[in-house]
């Protein structure tokens, strides 16, 4: 009895000691459940999925009380999850697998920031692919081209790959620095605006800026707007299709 008071307070359900499973939601039947499993003091739990069957909202809380369960616990925990987000706000160490195939191990901030493969880059977040070639530290995209910086990759056919929060936006074709496209819709709703743009090829761009300063801006749809990304990553054009 004192171990089961004692993890249901840790699973913050004492108050539901005496309720039927069938009287407790969704959200609260998962977190009974990794009180059994906590139960018999393991060494290393394994969650498989443990949120996948509840609602959004439902598993961003619950994503928050493991984080801080497991900072209390400090049990090693191996959660497989096919939810980038939850991957990325839960874990000390993320590793991401393609086809039984290890592809990166880091922190999330390293295999978020700088994957190292086109898997990885494009698996975890949303992001925008270019085709072109890298050249005297730029990536050429038809007439157009990119300045890399330093590291910029191996001189031949690349892929690169832009996050949609990584563009600026200038209203205008400039020519110098930038991809000239134009503005197909906008969805201004919260604190960001979700911005579809297309280049001169036709090409579909995602771009996301904060809404305050997409309005400072004074851009509507169908206007003219130069793309000028302030981060690429690239990589030889034979690993994408490794």
């Amino acid at each position: 009895r004192r171990r089961v008071k004692r993890l249901l307070e840790l699973v913050q359900l004492d108050w539901l000691a005496d309720r039927f499973p069938p009287q407790l939601s969704g959200g609260q039947r998962q977190r009974i459940a990794l009180a059994r499993a906590l139960a018999v003091e393991p060494k290393v739990l394994l969650l498989d999925e443990p949120f996948g069957a509840l609602d959004a909202k439902v598993r961003k809380e619950l994503r928050r009380w493991l984080r801080q369960l497991h900072d209390e616990i400090h049990a090693t925990s191996v959660f497989v999850t096919h939810d980038q987000e939850e991957a990325l706000e839960v874990a000390d160490r993320v590793v991401v697998i393609n086809k039984g195939k290890v592809e990166q191990i880091g922190t999330p901030e390293a295999v978020y920031d700088h994957p190292a493969t086109p898997f990885v880059a494009n698996f975890l977040g949303s992001v925008n692919l270019f085709h072109g070639r890298v050249e005297d530290g730029h990536l050429h995209l038809g007439e157009h081209a990119l300045a890399l910086g330093a590291g910029g990759g191996s001189e031949g056919s690349a892929v690169a790959f832009v996050r949609p929060h990584e563009f600026d936006l200038v209203p205008g074709w400039q020519a110098e620095g930038g991809l000239p496209a134009r503005i197909l819709r906008v969805a201004a709703v919260g604190p960001s605006a979700q911005i579809e743009v297309s280049r001169v090829d036709g090409e579909v761009i995602e771009v996301t800026i904060a809404r305050d300063a997409f309005q400072l801006l004074g851009l509507a749809e169908g206007d003219q707007v130069s793309l000028r990304p302030r981060h690429i990553r690239v990589f030889q054009a034979e690993a994408l299709a490794a």
